[in-house]
């Protein structure tokens, strides 16, 4: 029994003897140099000298720092590095620690610790850290160079036809907090992109409603008299119309488009009817604009709010399809029923004036205005003698009498030839007029102090 105990502790003593022969051999084979089966982070290092795994550990830092992530903005993209958006790698120690791995400690502690790492191997992880000051700011500098405000689409009319100037584009609002949370946890996740939290404010007109508006709804146009002061206005009032753009369901002013008809703003005198007379008055002619407009709103089907027509018949139009309006008092409007966005765009040619409404042509339907129920009303007998201060004195003028109306207009709507509605617009009624004379009071004195 003593024999085979003694015999025992011989074979244990001479089996750790060459237990640590060999550690101690293969601790020699690999002085200076990492051992086998170590990495840092996924780089293995095992076999190098610690100069040779700082350089690779440096060039694996630096491809982790400039590993890409692509940052979804709504419609837009941007690619950021990873090194841009505040991460840091701190390398320092690493390769220190990975070469001590297996050389401290005493003689079996470090036995174990090689054996360790020859079964399974080793990691030596790097600091990795997110500088999240340094990620919002940059999320806060990306969310200044976006606009909040949408942009609408712009549109103009070339030789008949709606051309596009600008295309629309959606206002966005970078949630800046939100952002900086989604893009850190797709750092840590790694992945290649993610989105950062935007809201989107799409414009009221947009590209795809521009590109819509093609189809002439309706147009009128109507013949000016040769008078330069009338013309001059109406091209103003017409200027003031031109491009206006009606969303859905919008209500168009006449007098909140054109504004106060004042010398200051442009106009000048030119004959306007007042009291059923001819007199000169400031923006005379801009009432053959919103008579203009009237027949376009009647033709391309909106919804007639508020029109009156003249005290007397106009020379441009027929009767019951004239609208008269007088700033702070009498308007003209109308309320965009289509459905969809519609462009009013008035110009002069020569001496027409021609507006035309133009949208998203839905159904293939007929509009047609009609004139009904025309009756004359007689004139007052008798003569009518007013003093006139815009004549020159000694001057007469006489006017014969002249009959008053009374009509009635209605908008016919049909579909394939069918009339399928029949709108009611309203009555007109145009005032006689007694023979009048006109005698001129202005004294002739007066006339060369004007002038």
């Amino acid at each position: 029994m003593k024999r085979a105990l003694a015999g025992l502790i011989i074979l244990l003593v001479g089996v750790s003897a060459g237990a640590i022969t060999a550690f101690a051999r293969d601790a020699a084979f690999h002085a200076g140099r990492i051992f086998p089966g170590i990495s840092i982070e996924t780089l293995p290092v095992g076999g190098l000298t610690p100069a040779e795994a700082e350089y690779a550990v440096g060039r694996l830092a630096e491809a982790r720092l400039g590993r890409p992530l692509v940052v979804h903005l709504a419609t837009e993209e941007v690619v950021f590095t990873h090194a841009e958006l505040g991460l840091r790698v701190g390398t320092e120690g690493a390769v220190q620690r990975a070469f001590e791995l297996g050389r401290l400690g005493p003689w079996w502690q470090r036995a174990r610790t090689r054996l360790r790492i020859a079964r399974g191997g080793a990691s030596v992880p790097l600091r990795v850290e997110l500088d999240r000051r340094a990620l919002r700011r940059l999320i806060e500098s990306l969310s200044k160079e976006i606009s909040p405000v949408p942009q609408e689409a712009e549109v103009f009319v070339s030789r008949g036809e709606v051309v596009m100037v600008r295309p629309g584009r959606p206002g966005r609002t970078l949630d800046v907090g939100a952002s900086v949370r989604q893009i850190a946890a797709a750092i840590a996740a790694g992945a290649t992109d993610t989105d950062a939290v935007v809201a989107v404010t799409d414009p009221a007109f947009t590209t795809a409603k521009a590109q819509a508006l093609r189809t002439p709804l309706a147009r009128a146009a109507t013949t000016m008299v040769n008078n330069p002061d009338r013309i001059h206005n109406i091209e103003l009032a017409a200027s003031f119309v031109r491009g206006r753009l009606l969303a859905p369901g919008e209500i168009f002013s006449y007098n909140a488009a054109v504004g106060p008809r004042t010398i200051e703003r442009g106009f000048k005198e030119a004959p306007v009817l007042i009291d059923d007379e001819l007199v000169a008055g400031d923006g005379g002619g801009i009432c053959q604009v919103s008579s203009t407009l009237f027949n376009v709103a009647l033709l391309a089907d909106f919804e007639i709010l508020s029109r009156t027509n003249h005290s007397r018949p106009v020379a441009y139009l027929p009767l019951g399809r004239d609208a008269t309006v007088v700033y702070d008092w009498l308007d003209f409007r109308f309320r965009n029923t289509s459905g969809h966005h519609v462009l009013l765009w008035a110009e002069v040619r020569g001496r027409r004036l021609i507006i035309t409404a133009y949208g998203t042509a839905t159904e293939a339907k007929g509009v047609e205005i009609l004139v009904t129920d025309h009756e004359e009303i007689a004139p007052p007998e008798g003569t009518v003698t007013k003093e006139d201060p815009g004549l020159d004195e000694g001057t007469v003028v006489a006017r014969d009498a002249q009959p008053g109306y009374r009509v009635k207009t209605w908008r016919v709507v049909t579909l394939d030839g069918v009339e399928v509605r029949r709108d009611f617009i309203g009555t007109s009624v145009y005032r006689p007029v007694a023979r009048t004379i006109r005698i001129g009071i202005r004294k002739t004195q007066e006339l060369s102090e004007r002038h």
